[in-house]
């Protein structure tokens, strides 16, 4: 069995939670977040998890106290892209020298801005297919048993297989990739097809990759994000089947983007589809359909 690992959970979105959960069950879990509300509920109340049997409860730790996380092993960084270097820049000069620092956020600048924030710190990329729907605060609806893969670092203990193991000990499947640029890619290839037309149309993402109107605009899409990614030196291979893999274990979940247009919160368009087109026009690639989605939903945000 894995040695029991200190783990701080970076956000108290669905999928930090979903993670915290599972987790607790086996390490040292501390879930650090911005609001004190939500804070003092997950203390008081835990972790609603919602399933197909009714509602189990989770006591977890919960505080918007960065010096909780001065003594963890691990940190899984979980909130919204564009909210990363706000919600690390507290934690600047607190985490051990040795603490690994893992990003299973969507976008591929994650970890740049990580490391710029937190200079001399490990940080590595990661992704995850699970899902989840964020029912309220603090009451999640996990939708899948998804796989959350890690770039290898073994520089210190825990190395990026210690940590996928300690997701392993909690019921999570985990793994480790020595390509950590192909695996940020390829998340972003799939999130690129599938989030931006989920949150247009309203629709679940397996809907996406089987509706005969939306599927062949994310077959469009995912192609135009692979001609970026190789143009970037990154080869992803065969991007539909990807795309297709990923709806199907996700079938049931309404994407994360989908779930802020419903509550009216920005969502992670330019995280998403803005990097591309970003990356595109430094190469000088046309991706006249990333950029109209893009628009679109930045228009929807809008209103």
């Amino acid at each position: 069995m894995a040695a029991a690992v200190k783990i701080g959970i970076v956000g108290g979105g669905a999928i930090g939670l979903t993670f915290a959960a599972a987790l607790t069950s086996v390490h040292d879990v501390v879930v650090l977040v911005r609001r004190p509300a939500l804070a003092e509920l997950l203390s008081r109340d835990g972790i609603a998890l919602e399933g197909d049997t009714g509602i189990r409860h989770v006591a977890i730790r919960a505080t918007v106290d960065s010096a909780a996380c001065a003594d963890r092993d691990a940190l899984i960084v979980a909130v919204k892209a564009y909210a990363t270097a706000e919600a690390l820049a507290p934690l600047r000069g607190i985490l051990l020298a040795r603490a690994l620092v893992a990003s299973v956020q969507n976008g591929i600048d994650n970890v740049e801005v990580a490391r710029t924030v937190l200079p001399g710190a490990r940080v590595i990329a990661g992704a995850t297919t699970q899902g989840a729907i964020g029912v309220r605060d603090g009451r999640v609806r996990p939708v899948n048993r998804g796989t959350t893969t890690f770039a290898r670092d073994d520089a210190a203990w825990p190395a990026a297989e210690e940590l996928a193991a300690a997701f392993v000990a909690a019921g999570l499947d985990a793994r480790v990739t020595t390509d950590g640029a192909a695996l940020v890619w390829h998340k972003l290839v799939v999130n690129a097809a599938i989030n931006p037309l989920g949150a247009l149309a309203a629709r679940t993402n397996g809907d996406v990759a089987t509706d005969p109107d939306l599927a062949p605009l994310a077959r469009a899409l995912a192609a135009e994000a692979v001609a970026v990614a190789r143009a970037e030196g990154v080869d992803a291979a065969a991007p539909w089947a990807a795309v297709e893999a990923a709806a199907r274990d996700t079938a049931a979940n309404r994407n994360s983007m989908l779930q802020d247009v419903d509550a009216g919160r920005r969502t992670e368009i330019d995280a998403i589809s803005g990097a591309v087109v970003r990356r595109a026009q430094a190469h000088g690639i046309a991706v006249p359909l990333t950029e109209t989605v893009l628009r679109l939903v930045r228009a929807r945000e809008r209103a």
